[in-house]
């Protein structure tokens, strides 16, 4: 029977249509086995683009093919939101975590986002006309189980919300922002410091420096000349920052997966 969903992506990438379609049908029924076929979806598709991309990394863990595709422009921020979530849930159903229904059904809607944008990127050219997705049909629920699956719900709601704001908090810029004119109307705004410095007597401030500080990561930053720390020890500086931020992010995580078990397992 052809998925309600994905049917459409059989004329451009059937291994990914078929993973899809399995995993709605398993999205009531079996919600671990819908997450797992869902992160099969999104290596598939990673695998796939990383080879128009960067082949050497094509037998790489998924999240380093999604950083390297993330790095590249390939994946925009919001694409790859949604296939992390997908890794990130697979990755806790294939460990053995009960998961609500609602997480399931959360994932495979990603997945159909994701699913018209991948077939544009892999059919150069094509027109694809994404319709709305349509939750499958299921069996009618009793009353005790409605209210679990809206529990269920209002949970995943609130775990994207505290996961934006956190996204949002690491980031200079935020999702909708036009960084470009942004980044412009700063460099813009501290050349006329500068012409109010030197008019004052005072040494520039340095635009163009700053403008850099904005686009280098961490490491490169720390290996430039204003501050000259040795490649060896500025790696480190940035390892050690970037781990505390995965430390802090992991713990929210393990939070969420938490919260998400005791409702599978119908705890209060």
């Amino acid at each position: 029977m052809p998925s309600s969903n994905f049917g459409f992506m059989d004329r451009y990438d059937q291994r990914v249509g078929r993973l899809a379609g399995q995993a709605e049908r398993y999205v009531y029924t079996d919600p671990e086995s819908c997450l797992f076929k869902l992160r099969l979806m999104v290596e598939t598709m990673a695998k796939t683009l990383i080879e128009m991309q960067a082949p050497h990394l094509v037998d790489s863990d998924l999240s380093t093919m999604l950083r390297s595709l993330e790095r590249s422009q390939m994946l925009s921020r919001a694409h790859a939101d949604q296939m992390h979530a997908i890794r990130r849930d697979g990755n806790s159903a294939v460990h053995g975590e009960p998961t609500p229904g609602p997480t399931a059904m959360r994932r495979l809607h990603d997945a159909h986002r994701l699913s018209g944008w991948y077939c544009k990127i892999v059919k150069r050219g094509a027109k694809v006309e994404l319709k709305a997705f349509e939750p499958p049909s299921r069996d009618s629920m009793d009353a005790k189980k409605a209210a679990q699956w809206k529990k269920g719900e209002a949970l995943e709601s609130s775990i994207e919300k505290q996961r934006q704001q956190t996204r949002e908090a690491l980031l200079l810029f935020s999702e909708n922002e036009d960084t470009d004119s942004i980044a412009t109307k700063l460099v813009d705004e501290l050349k006329g410091w500068d012409e109010i410095a030197i008019e004052a007597g005072e040494p520039l401030i340095d635009a163009e420096f700053v403008a850099l500080v904005m686009a280098m990561d961490i490491e490169k930053l720390l290996e430039h000349p204003r501050f000259g720390v040795p490649s060896q020890e500025a790696h480190a500086m940035a390892e050690a920052q970037f781990d505390a931020v995965r430390e802090d992010l992991e713990a929210k995580e393990k939070a969420f997966r938490q919260q998400r078990k005791q409702l599978a397992e119908g705890q209060d």
